[in-house]
């Protein structure tokens, strides 16, 4: 009975250690994604809402 005991905590422990090591296994670096800026389109079809007043001023 205690060679069962010895075997089941031989298992228990090198089931153990593999899991430990699977968990550390991974790629190492940051933990997230470097923010990339995103391109800002510019509408090309929608017309300018200045006033007419707006665009007297800027010239």
């Amino acid at each position: 009975m205690k060679a069962t005991y010895t075997l089941q905590l031989k298992q228990l422990l090198i089931c153990t250690v593999l899991l430990c090591a699977l968990a550390g296994c991974g790629q190492s670096g940051p933990l997230y994604l470097p923010e990339q800026p995103a391109e800002q389109k510019q509408p090309t079809d929608i017309p300018n809402k200045q006033t007419p007043a707006e665009q007297q001023q800027e010239q």
